[in-house]
């Protein structure tokens, strides 16, 4: 069998064969990570048992954690006693979202007859109920069939697991262009790790902008004729939206789909009402959502114990209208990104924040030498005494390089964006660079960065293959 043809069978099953090494590398991954393990895990494990008890949105509460413990400020919910008691056997020094005991009544539990009890997690408290999807109907499930606290947990982390495969199998199923290498990109472990299972808002998230990416891919490069996969873009663009708002920005890159070819093989696009509809919509109600969630979400910080309240309300006014500010902000981005600091100076981090930072770096440079290369041939095309020598058979279906360079900086911006939370509301006064940062960060964002290096890639190979004869038609003139 030839190369091609194997190539071929691998692209055909290549959907079945990323969902199958999801579900081996997730299952490796689950099974070596201890319950605790996860950062935040026990903030998150709080959050979805206040949410299942009614506290979709968090209350002041008076119990403290190692990471709230502050007299005032702390916010929460009523959290079933299971966890509190389960999260104090696990905890191991790993996770500081962990109840302190000693901030709870010695009868808390006790004197309850509900087995309730109010804890704290303000680092969670900012999540929607839509990025716990399949850790609420794990724990939902728990309680409701009488499940231990450590069986609910590995119930939560398997639906996790579940969801994340068959959203992944999505996502690949869907490409019709780059389907091998964005596959492989996605099985790679430090993608999988942990994002995968993790009771964490952040795997649905990440499960979700993934497939998100993939059927924008299937979207810009086309054919745009099918309208049930502009709105399944729409669909999955809102419920991303609702599952953290930072990559809403991510939407607006839905608003070039609006125009369709006008037909096959031709260049022409033409305004779509149609796609309008979906892409403008989603558009609309993700605006309408995160002003809304933000809105009855902004009178608590989500780490008091180092930034106040009143300090990062402070600290936000202070940017808006003070240039020194604004400055002293941009500085310890700059800082913090070119020093790739981590959270707590994690050595694993460091490293995985450099890496993303270079890889970056090195996208934007492919792009830059892509941009003046066809700037190059779009000048000998103009030259009428060239582009006569040009093979005119060649076609290129991908996107236009101001659309890539578009797709990259809203990624950057994003990055950026979440920097920016962190200054405000993860940093106190006087500290260099920007706390909290972890790479996991940039991941949901891979398979986009990776569309853009493979187009960019592409499109450099047709500039030099239409760069070719111009120079042979150079040569031929110099030697005459």
């Amino acid at each position: 069998m030839s190369l091609k043809k194997i190539y071929e069978l691998i692209n055909r099953f290549m959907p079945a064969i990323v969902g199958l090494c999801i579900i081996l590398e997730s299952a490796f991954f689950l099974i070596a990570t201890p319950p605790g393990h996860i950062s935040d895990v026990w903030a998150h494990v709080y959050r979805v048992s206040g949410i299942i008890n009614g506290d979709v949105v968090v209350k002041p509460v008076h119990a403290r954690s190692m990471l709230q413990n502050v007299s005032s400020g702390a916010v929460g919910g009523t959290v079933d006693c299971a966890w509190l008691d389960y999260s104090l056997a696990q905890y191991d020094g790993y996770d500081p979202a962990v109840a302190l005991l000693e901030s709870l009544p010695s009868d808390a539990c006790a004197n309850t007859s509900s087995g309730t009890v109010d804890l704290p997690y303000n680092n969670a408290g900012i999540n929607s109920p839509v990025a716990y999807t399949p850790q609420i109907i794990g724990v939902a499930a728990g309680k409701l069939f009488g499940l231990s606290a450590s069986t609910t947990y590995r119930l939560a982390e398997i639906i996790m697991l579940a969801v994340y495969a068959v959203f992944m199998f999505l996502a690949v199923n869907a490409l019709r262009t780059w389907r091998v290498p964005i596959g492989v990109l996605l099985c790679l472990p430090p993608i999988v790790k942990r994002a995968s299972f993790a009771f964490s808002a952040d795997s649905f998230t990440q499960a979700v902008v993934l497939l998100f990416s993939c059927l924008l891919i299937r979207e810009i490069l086309g054919p745009r004729g099918i309208m049930r996969h502009v709105w399944q873009l729409a669909v999955v663009g809102l419920v991303m939206a609702m599952c953290k708002f930072i990559y809403v920005p991510l939407v607006l890159l839905m608003l070039p789909l609006m125009w369709a070819s006008q037909c096959s093989g031709q260049q022409v696009m033409i305004f779509s009402r149609k796609r309008a509809v979906p892409v403008l919509g989603s558009i609309t109600l993700c605006a309408a959502w995160i002003m809304f969630w933000l809105k009855i979400n902004d009178w608590y910080t989500t780490t008091p114990m180092l930034v106040s309240y009143g300090q990062m309300n402070a600290h936000k006014h202070a940017l808006l209208t003070q240039p020194t500010v604004m400055l002293d902000a941009v500085h310890d981005i700059l800082w913090s990104i070119l020093h790739a600091q981590a959270n707590l100076n994690n050595a694993s981090d460091h490293r995985g924040i450099a890496v993303c930072w270079m890889l970056i770096a090195c996208i934007l440079l492919e792009l830059f030498i892509a941009s003046v290369m066809q700037f190059g041939t779009r000048f000998i095309q103009a030259n009428p005494q060239t582009a006569a020598k040009q093979d005119t058979h060649v076609t290129h279906k991908s996107p236009n390089l101001l659309y890539l360079w578009v797709i990259a900086l809203f990624c950057i911006g994003i990055i950026l964006l979440t920097y920016l939370a962190l200054w405000l509301q993860y940093n106190p006064a006087d500290s260099l660079g920007v706390n909290g940062v972890q790479y996991r960060y940039f991941l949901p964002l891979a398979v986009l960065f990776g569309f853009v290096f493979l187009e960019t890639a592409k499109q450099t190979q047709l500039n030099l293959f239409q760069l070719r004869p111009h120079a042979a038609i150079t040569r031929g003139q110099a030697g005459r």
